[in-house]
């Protein structure tokens, strides 16, 4: 990855004009203006592709987008909404989040609704389940949440929460009720999402430091020899002569 600056630009302009990073393409060499590569790796792990979109490699970008963000609305859809989220409670530590963590789109709404249900407010942001973390025995949670899981949930019913003014209490396991009505495509939805955040890291170092580049062998020098050898090494070698006896 070099530095190149803008020779389109008059003296004074460049004179203030930051240098462009770019770097070689391992196809034919050409250079890559990789632009500003903090604010592409930024965009990439917001959204897969977008860094790559900032930086007009439209190609790899629209291979990226669609490939990984069909991977996690897969995902997604398989575990209807309930396989990303952030809970680092004692026990119930969801370490698959670290793979999911790869794209900032689902982490950042996934770190705001655990903070918020698990803190003073007692609810997610707007009562909203998705990306929230599921609820366990004996947790106080907003009315208004209650409401809000009854009426998404399948399984629970109305016993299912106690009175505990001004809060409701929890009185199921919520992450058992959902692999109970999941089954197998809560973990294979997991799966989906966790090889998508992985993947969306090598998409964030190639937006940040541009394409791979095969690193090719030197060839290695041929031997030198004592010029006085020279015309040894190189005459031919001669046969031995013998000579015929007299007769």
């Amino acid at each position: 990855m070099a530095r190149k600056p803008d020779s389109a630009a008059g003296p004074r302009t460049l004179a203030r004009t930051a240098p462009r990073i770019v770097a070689l393409s391992p196809d034919d060499g050409s250079p890559i203006d990789l632009r500003n590569p903090a604010v592409a790796a930024l965009l990439a792990w917001l959204v897969p592709g977008l860094g790559h979109f900032y930086q007009r490699r439209t190609t790899k970008g629209g291979l990226f987008m669609g490939s990984l963000l069909a991977a996690l609305i897969l995902g997604l859809w398989l575990g209807e909404g309930r396989v990303v989220y952030a809970s680092w409670r004692p026990g119930e530590s969801r370490l698959a989040f670290l793979g999911q963590a790869g794209i900032g789109a689902v982490a950042i709404p996934a770190i705001l609704q655990s903070t918020r249900l698990q803190g003073p407010a007692r609810q997610p942001w707007l009562a909203s389940p998705w990306f929230a973390p599921p609820l366990r025995s004996g947790q106080l949670v907003t009315p208004a949440y209650a409401d809000r899981v009854l009426a998404s949930e399948t399984g629970p019913r109305p016993a299912a929460f106690g009175d505990q003014p001004p809060l409701r209490q929890c009185r199921f396991d919520q992450l058992s009720a959902w692999h109970a009505r999941l089954g197998r495509f809560f973990e294979i939805g997991t799966l989906y999402t966790v090889l998508a955040g992985m993947l969306n890291l090598l998409v964030v170092y190639d937006a940040w430091a541009g394409p791979f580049r095969e690193i090719k062998d030197k060839p290695s020098p041929e031997p030198q020899t004592p010029e006085g050898d020279s015309k040894t090494a190189s005459s031919p070698p001669q046969e031995p002569t013998t000579e015929k006896p007299r007769s």
